[in-house]
């Protein structure tokens, strides 16, 4: 978003998914950025990860005039398996 030819930055929430894999890796995900993909070895490592992709797939999204999604509302559902 431009003010007086600045750019404004916000600040937005996104959900990430993170799953831990069999080699000990956690994995995360974000459903809305389904580009934005990271790992670490530590679920701190893998959040500060996922953030930082966050940030460089939204940069790229803005610098080429695409859709920056905008997240309304996560849920959680229960199903039997």
């Amino acid at each position: 978003m431009c003010y007086n030819g600045v750019d404004e930055e916000r600040e937005m929430e996104y959900t990430v998914i993170i799953r831990k894999a069999p080699d000990g890796f956690y994995i995360a995900s974000c459903p809305l950025v389904p580009e934005a993909r990271a790992q670490g070895k530590t679920y701190g490592d893998c959040m500060t990860n996922i953030k930082e992709v966050l940030e460089l797939c939204l940069e790229y999204r803005k610098e080429r005039g695409e859709e920056i999604p905008k997240e309304i509302e996560a849920k959680k559902v229960t199903i039997a398996i």
